[in-house]
């Protein structure tokens, strides 16, 4: 999965498994391999620029075939900046990858979810995309996100929508709060030297 044994134990320890893991990327990397056993790997990892022509295709594909239907399809699908959300990444991440002059390194997590990526969208066509993105869209709700055109990242809150509040606020009795200590007029006097 490309994680650090620091990691792979505090993903896997049983006070943290009912939580979204901390990257999405990595979140989506272990749901299509546990549903898609087909895209289990041990293999050169592609690059986003083998990748990005297919995802473009068929997310394009998808898009008209929505249109013919009658349905509204949202153009989240479509473009840079959803290829870059969909590999759980920030919207400037894909222009980065491919950049034809110095493409940015991409993280081994992404690299691998870049390969099983593909591996889907090869066997699975715009049904395979469409489960993608959905399973996108429950991680993103899991982190109280809406994925759609005005998301910029994964990790701060500029432009989403808000969904409800995964985490509640705490709720405290009366009285329970830490109350400042007042200084009384006596404690002051303690504080200064005494007087010869």
């Amino acid at each position: 999965l490309g994680l650090t044994d620091m990691k792979w134990c505090h993903y896997t320890n049983p006070q943290h498994v009912q939580e979204p893991l901390g990257d999405p990327a990595v979140s989506l990397l272990v749901w299509v391999l546990a549903h898609y056993p087909e895209t289990v790997f041990l293999p050169s990892f592609p690059t986003a620029a083998e990748v990005y022509p297919l995802y473009e295709r068929l997310a394009e594909q998808g898009a008209q075939r929505s249109r013919a239907h009658g349905r509204g399809r949202d153009q989240l699908y479509l473009g840079r900046t959803a290829f870059s959300l969909l590999l759980g990444r920030e919207i400037g991440s894909a222009s980065r990858w491919l950049s034809e002059t110095q493409p940015a390194t991409i993280a081994p997590t992404v690299a691998r979810l870049l390969f099983v990526l593909k591996t889907l969208l090869q066997n699975q066509g715009v049904a395979g995309l469409d489960e993608w993105v959905e399973q996108a869209q429950l991680e993103a709700q899991a982190r109280g996100l809406s994925l759609h055109d005005k998301m910029t990242s994964w990790f701060r809150g500029d432009g989403e929508q808000k969904i409800s509040n995964p985490r509640p606020p705490v709720r405290r009795q009366p009285g329970t709060r830490k109350k400042p200590k007042k200084e009384t007029p006596d404690a002051a006097d303690d504080l200064t030297p005494a007087a010869e």
